[in-house]
Parts: structure tokens; C-alpha cells; sequence
């Protein structure tokens, strides 16, 4: 029995109404809804969606999953790194570190260290920058752009069991929810360029 629940013969309070506990002058606690939020919230249907985003990420982050994911299509590559390739995969042209390191929203070197395990495995390509010589540019390979189709259509029969009862304008209207999502993410926490240096004072 729950600490909040009606005693026998005790009237529940209706929701949003709070009656007075007796003999401490306090009100007592509104019963909250099965899903967790006040009942009939406006917020409550937002509640949900912040619980399964975040109940979501959680799951997809965790190293066994991951390792079942990617063990299912014969490849081990870390979660970062798959993330890395998505973006060069998606990317219509080369990309340099920092374009990465600004769409993954993590630091420079950071990319850096993930390339060079990538270019080793012969997933990424790094040549010069025909415009700036002191950087490079990033691309997939054949074998790295193999990799994330696999991992996408492990990902895929895993959701297509799941949602089989889903139509496609739920699943479409799904996916405009974590679109924007990830699109506002993006926007509020990418860093912004570095300061260019002062120019010199010629004589």
C-alpha cells in the first residue's frame, strides 16, 4: 500500500484538489496519474515525451545494447564512432575536424583521436586540404558507408518490431518530434567559432 493511498472509508481527494490532513493543518498530496504526471496537466502529455526521450537515450547508450547492436551486423565499432561516420555519411562533401566536432557538439581533438582509429580501421579517408594545406578532410570509405548501413538496418528491424502496429504518419509524425528535437539541441549548444586572431599593424 502506497504512503499517500485512501484509507477504508476515507474519500480520495478528486484530482487537483487538496484537502486539509488531520490535525496538521497541511494539505495533503494531490494522487498523481498513472503516467507520472498531475492529472489532466497541460504539461502532461510533455512529461511523457521528456521521460521517453530521456528513458530512450539512456537505453541506446548503454554498452550492451551497443555491443548486441553491432555484434548482430559483424562489426565492432564504438558509439561515438558510428556517430562520426553517420555524419561524414550524410555529409554531400568532405568535412574538416571541426565541421565534425561542431555537428557532434564535442571538441576538436576529441574527433581527432576518433579519426585516427577510424582511418586505421580503413572506415574514414583523410587527405589534404587542396585550400589549407595545415588541415584535412574527412570522408567515409566504401567499408565505413558498409558499416552504417548496417548498423541503420539493425536499428530499423529492431524499430519495425517494435511500432509493427504503427502507421506510417504515426512513425512519420515520430520522427518530426526527434527531428526537431535534435535540430534544437544542436542549435543551442553549438559552440561558436573561434575568435580569428588580431590582425598585425603593418609598417
Amino acid at each position: 500500500m502506497g504512503p499517500f493511498r485512501a484509507s477504508a472509508g476515507e474519500r480520495t481527494p478528486g484530482p487537483g484538489v487538496h484537502r486539509r490532513a488531520r490535525g496538521t493543518g497541511l494539505p495533503r498530496p494531490v494522487i498523481m496519474g498513472q503516467d507520472g504526471a498531475m492529472p489532466h496537466s497541460p504539461d502532461a502529455p510533455l512529461d511523457r515525451l521528456v521521460r521517453a526521450v530521456t528513458s530512450l537515450s539512456y537505453a541506446l547508450g548503454r554498452s550492451r545494447v551497443h555491443e548486441e547492436l553491432t555484434a548482430s551486423v559483424g562489426v565492432t565499432v564504438e558509439r561515438p564512432e558510428i556517430a562520426l561516420l553517420r555524419v561524414l555519411y550524410a555529409s554531400p562533401e568532405p568535412l574538416r575536424v571541426t565541421d565534425v566536432a561542431a555537428r557532434l557538439l564535442v571538441r576538436s581533438p576529441h574527433v581527432t583521436r576518433q579519426v585516427a582509429r577510424l582511418e586505421a580501421a580503413g572506415l574514414v579517408r583523410r587527405v589534404p586540404d587542396a585550400l589549407d594545406h595545415r588541415t584535412h578532410l574527412l570522408s567515409t570509405t566504401a567499408h565505413g558507408r558498409q558499416v552504417v548501413d548496417r548498423i541503420d538496418q539493425g536499428m530499423r528491424d529492431t524499430f519495425r518490431a517494435t511500432l509493427q502496429d504503427m502507421t506510417d504518419g504515426q512513425l512519420a509524425d515520430a520522427a518530426e518530434v526527434m527531428e526537431r528535437l535534435a535540430a534544437d539541441a544542436a542549435a543551442r549548444y553549438e559552440e561558436p567559432p573561434p575568435a580569428a586572431p588580431p590582425a598585425r599593424g603593418g609598417h
